[in-house]
């Protein structure tokens, strides 16, 4: 938790300086309002002289994403979520919203729960399928371990989520964005607190999959291999 050692007026002005909306995103907007108000009651603390090295904040951009979109995978690759499941709707498009929440333990103790709200747009005749979706995600105590040394945070964010679907088979770009922050501890005595903005993009007809964006003051550039068959949701 912020400490009082800055008024809330200088908490609110250094959340803002690390809250601009990703020009990328602008489809889906999550306002910075939301991010602002967790910011300012969250667990978030004031940022210590410990930082990480960049290599932890690569593994954990990794983390973060890798968590985040298996959570929601685990949602919307679900029945009630896959375009396969609406067979049940005639020609006419449809439009519905669902809730939800989902849980799971992290790697190496604490949790990690991703709530949100899509909205899924099913075109029968032109046998499409579409969905936008945001929410927040809250890791406490969520650990992993690089190195020989657990690495654990404690924090929350936003995200946006869009993906496609023709003919039952992903199609076009699939595209989320992370805005949050963190408290975090290694098992070797350090601790601070850092805030990122991440947009991790797949390219469903390249098969590849890009993490940019920032974490902790360092760039993150990562690409690699969209481990999914195409055909598959």
């Amino acid at each position: 938790m912020f400490t009082g050692t800055e008024s809330l007026v200088t908490q609110r002005r250094r959340c803002r300086r690390r809250c601009p909306l990703s020009r990328r995103v602008t489809h889906l907007l999550v306002p910075c309002a939301v991010f602002l108000a967790a910011c300012a009651d969250s667990v978030i603390s004031p940022e210590s002289e410990d930082e990480l090295t960049r290599d932890d904040t690569q593994f954990v951009a990794e983390m973060i994403d890798a968590t985040s979109a298996g959570l929601l995978n685990d949602f919307f690759d679900s029945s009630q979520s896959d375009p396969a499941a609406g067979a049940l709707f005639d020609h006419q498009p449809v439009v519905w919203t669902k809730t939800f929440e989902r849980s799971r333990s992290c790697h190496d103790g604490g949790t990690l729960t991703v709530a949100g709200t899509s909205t899924s747009t099913r075109d029968g005749e032109a046998v499409t399928y579409d969905v936008e979706s945001t929410g927040t995600k809250t890791r406490v105590a969520c650990a992993h371990t690089r190195d020989g040394v657990l690495i654990t945070l404690t924090g929350n964010a936003v995200w946006t989520h869009e993906r496609h679907y023709a003919n039952h088979a992903p199609t076009g770009f699939r595209i989320t964005t992370y805005i949050g922050g963190f408290d975090w501890t290694k098992s070797t005595g350090e601790s601070g607190s850092c805030f990122y903005e991440l947009t991790r993009t797949i390219d469903t007809a390249e098969n590849t999959r890009s993490l940019t964006g920032t974490l902790c003051g360092d760039v993150v550039d990562r690409t690699g291999t969209w481990r999914t068959e195409k055909t598959a949701t």
